[in-house]
């Protein structure tokens, strides 16, 4: 069992692993973070959660559609950083 997953892990380089364990803690701090910070802004603004999850979802929405534009831009105009 432990050699296919030492077979998987040496067919990708060392970046490929540090880019997904960063992208592992960011993922994880985000979804620990966003429940308290709902809670936050309900409390502060005396607002519902429908439009604290209104504005989370327009915030991700815009946030992933200008990210993959802005990186798939920027992807095309200078290539892959990591060779």
């Amino acid at each position: 069992m432990f050699t296919k997953w030492k077979k998987i892990y040496h067919k990708f380089s060392r970046h490929f692993w540090v880019l997904m364990f960063a992208s592992f803690i960011d993922m994880l701090g985000g979804s620990l973070i966003f429940p308290f910070f709902s809670l936050f802004i309900t409390q502060k603004f005396n607002v519902g959660m429908t439009q604290v999850g209104t504005m989370f979802l327009v915030w991700s929405l815009t946030s992933s559609l200008l990210g993959n534009t802005l990186g798939g831009a920027l992807a095309d105009k200078f290539g892959r950083g990591l060779t």
